[in-house]
């Protein structure tokens, strides 16, 4: 299948596709006015956390600056790894004026790949590289090697969320998906975007700006 034809075959699963969520009943959304993203663990954290900001400045959330949050984790001395106790939570939330934290894992990253697959007829053998990853699919033959084909793989993210409560430290919503995209940051965008979708019933600070 080429390219321009697996095109809209991907768009179609984007629309569809949803992240798998779970919500606090005892959580009051109504109380949360501003929110803070920290860097996720995991390969490309940082690239998460800013698409994840990304997403929920589009769906009108008040987001604390990024550069800021770093700059008060550093002179606090404070872990950005995301595994922190309520008391820090709470120290977080007195610092930088936010109700709420967005922690999360970047699960699995793997980058969009090319293979060429070789034919021979005499003797007739098949050689290829091993792909792991994505969805497998052909872009045709290689100019100059007519017995030669050029195989692509989808790149394929994982990621994990969850919103804490900074008062409680409870965690107030968690959700986590799987996406193919044609590289790691649409595919990360996808993931955010579904994210932020997921609370846009239950949190009414966020909107839809006019």
């Amino acid at each position: 299948m080429k390219k321009q034809l697996l095109l809209p075959a991907l768009l179609l699963f984007a629309a569809c596709a949803t992240p798998k969520v779970a919500v606090n009943p005892r959580s009051d959304f109504s109380g949360i006015k501003r929110v803070a993203v920290l860097s996720f663990n995991g390969p490309k954290g940082d690239l998460a956390a800013d698409l994840m900001t990304q997403s929920l400045l589009e769906q009108g959330a008040d987001v604390i600056e990024r550069q800021h949050l770093d700059s008060v984790m550093r002179e606090q001395s404070l872990s950005t790894s995301g595994s922190f106790d309520p008391a820090t939570a709470k120290q977080l939330g007195r610092l930088l004026g936010v109700d709420a934290l967005f922690v999360g894992t970047v699960a699995e990253s793997t980058p969009q790949s090319s293979y060429i697959v070789n034919q021979s007829e005499n003797p007739r053998t098949t050689t290829i590289t091993q792909v792991n990853g994505g969805t497998i699919y052909s872009e045709g033959t290689v100019m100059g090697m007519p017995n030669s084909q050029l195989l692509s793989t989808t790149a394929n993210v994982s990621l994990l969320s969850r919103m804490v409560d900074v008062q409680t430290g409870s965690i107030m919503w968690s959700a986590s998906m799987n996406y193919e995209g044609f590289d790691i940051p649409s595919a990360m965008t996808s993931i955010t975007d579904a994210f932020i979708r997921s609370l846009s019933p239950i949190w009414p600070g966020l909107y839809k700006p006019k």
